[in-house]
């Protein structure tokens, strides 16, 4: 808990506090000031804070009688500025129309979710940092294994490279893998600086020079803000310092790439809410399965929307000693496979043995058309194109599986 902290949580109800505080983490305020207790106590929390809160939220519980005077009270002692969100039992039209009327950003019917809480606290966010920068909001992509060496990594840059350099939109890759990170290194890169620049000294916060201090260009569109070179001790990273990061990167990129590491921390968990798109790779084998089960159900327990969420096999078509089916993926892990990528070993060697991505090594191989496909599917789900133009292009060198076009179809129907 932060007196300093910008989200101020207040709850009428003792039994709460674990609740809250695993809230406030999930929104990525792992240091929130959390004051259990009535509006004397409330009162005193806010004078106590040497710093006004910037978000404040209430949850009542079933005191819905109290909450209006309460607010009254408490409008007297909070800079205008404050965000407020109401949480309780009350669901009732006349009780939201109040609250509004007084005020209070949103009303949340609990459990409240934290996809909800979050659009409410982004939206804030996002538009006192626009009317200081820019009115630009751009789309955050997630991309992680559901195994360890299931290929995000390789997805995520060249995914990035694909939208920088051939749909010319300025893009940037953020390899938070800080203790095996590759991307710098695979693109024969020099970066002094990069992701450690933020996770190493989090106490200056994060800022726009810091920002541009961690970034090294590659091609013309496309900026990599690189893992440390040596291997270090993985600091205790605060969530909100990631919420922060994607906040100002989205006001300067059209697309932000982040390479997610396979672990399972407050910050990850952080990276993901704070995503608009979140892109699972995995392959056809037990492992992966049985991880991307145990993935998309801690998901789905902290709100994460399923309809941005897209399954993605890697390296299909190969045979593994394990292997399974794409159906009995489905059946079992409850999510339609979104896309495939060819099992191209000989083209992911070859680009990685030049330093570069496999759009640059000179051959138009199915992999390459897989991941162009999957990039234009993005751009659409950005507003920046219509289905019409997604490319009709077969997502395995075998056939036989639906491409994209036929997905979408099956989504709309």
């Amino acid at each position: 808990m932060s007196l300093l902290s910008p989200l101020l949580i207040i709850s009428y109800e003792p039994d709460e506090r674990l609740n809250l505080s695993n809230l406030a983490t999930g929104l990525g305020y792992s240091d929130a000031h959390i004051v259990i207790g009535g509006i004397s106590d409330a009162v005193a929390a806010l004078n106590s804070r040497t710093v006004s809160p910037d978000y404040l939220i209430i949850d009542i519980g079933n005191h819905s009688h109290e909450i209006f005077a309460d607010l009254d009270e408490l409008a007297q002692h909070c800079e205008a500025k404050v965000r407020v969100v109401v949480i309780g039992s009350v669901n009732d039209i006349n009780f939201y129309r109040e609250l509004r009327s007084r005020g209070v950003a949103e009303y949340c019917a609990r459990p409240a979710k934290i996809s909800d809480l979050r659009s409410v606290l982004m939206q804030s966010y996002e538009n006192n940092k626009t009317a200081k920068t820019s009115s630009r909001k751009g789309t955050v992509i997630s991309c992680i294994s559901a195994a360890s060496g299931d290929g995000a990594s390789t997805f995520a840059v060249n995914l990035a490279y694909c939208l920088a350099e051939e749909f010319n939109e300025s893009t940037v890759v953020i390899d938070m893998d800080y203790q095996f990170g590759l991307i710098a290194k695979s693109l024969d890169l020099t970066a002094p600086f990069g992701i450690r620049e933020l996770f190493d000294y989090q106490e200056r916060g994060v800022d726009d020079l810091l920002v541009e201090k961690m970034q090294v260009k590659y091609g013309n569109n496309l900026s990599i803000i690189s893992a440390p070179h040596e291997l270090r001790q993985l600091p205790n990273i605060r969530p909100e310092l990631i919420r922060d990061l994607i906040s100002l990167l989205r006001t300067k990129f059209r697309f932000v790439i982040l390479d997610i590491p396979h672990i399972w921390t407050g910050w990850t968990a952080t990276s993901l809410t704070y995503s608009d798109q979140v892109v699972m790779v995995a392959q056809l084998w037990l492992r992966s399965l049985t991880h991307s089960s145990r993935l998309l159900a801690a998901w789905q327990s902290m709100g994460l929307s399923q309809d941005n969420i897209s399954l993605v096999i890697n390296r299909s078509g190969a045979k593994f000693k394990e292997a399974i089916t794409a159906q009995d993926f489905e059946r079992i892990s409850h999510r339609k496979i979104e896309a495939y990528l060819n099992n191209d070993i000989k083209a992911v060697v070859n680009a990685e043995a030049h330093g570069k991505t496999l759009f640059e090594i000179g051959q138009n191989t199915i992999l390459q058309q897989q991941i162009r496909q999957f990039s234009q599917l993005v751009m659409m789900r950005s507003g920046l194109i219509n289905k019409s133009e997604i490319m009709n292009t077969p997502n395995i060198s075998s056939g036989g599986r639906k491409n994209l076009l036929g997905f979408l179809a099956k989504k709309d129907g």
